[in-house]
Parts: structure tokens; C-alpha cells; sequence
């Protein structure tokens, strides 16, 4: 009975140091263009990692994958490839 006790806080301890360690969920940031973009996604975003191997293919940089960010950034993606503010690869 005590074993199953001291078994219990510790889970409860551990949950709860977890919990108070895990901040809100990151925003999704909208940004007025790609140099605005580019500070903090330096090869763009793509909404999928689809999305993100196609745009190697296509001699891209690889962007980053963040399905949010995109969603609210969509208008900087003015080809309609499904990544904004894609960079080429030289």
C-alpha cells in the first residue's frame, strides 16, 4: 500500500514538473514579406514535408516545415508551389 502511494506522488510529481516546464503552443507569426520572413526561416516554409522535398527537387533550398506559419503566411507564396518565400540553391 505505501509502496503503491510513494509510486503515485512520483508520477504525479513528475506529470506535473512536466507540465509546468511545457509553455502554450508558438503562435503562428505573420510576416509583412519574405525579408521579414527570411530573419527567422532563412529558406522559407513549406506546410508539409512533401512539400519541402519538392522544393529540393526543384533545386531549392530545403524550408522549413511548419503547417501553421504557412497557413497564415500563404500570401508570400505568390507561385502557388506550396512554399513561402522559397530560396533557390546556387
Amino acid at each position: 500500500m505505501l509502496r503503491t502511494v510513494k509510486t503515485s506522488l512520483v508520477v504525479v510529481a513528475m506529470t506535473a514538473s512536466t507540465l509546468a516546464f511545457a509553455g502554450p503552443a508558438e503562435a503562428a507569426r505573420d510576416f509583412r514579406g519574405c525579408a521579414q520572413m527570411h530573419r527567422v526561416f532563412k529558406n522559407g516554409v513549406a506546410p508539409s514535408h512533401a512539400a519541402a522535398h519538392r522544393q529540393e527537387r526543384t533545386n531549392h533550398r530545403r524550408p522549413a516545415v511548419r503547417p501553421a506559419v504557412y497557413r497564415v503566411n500563404r500570401e508570400n507564396d505568390r507561385d502557388r508551389d506550396g512554399t513561402a518565400c522559397e530560396v533557390f540553391d546556387d
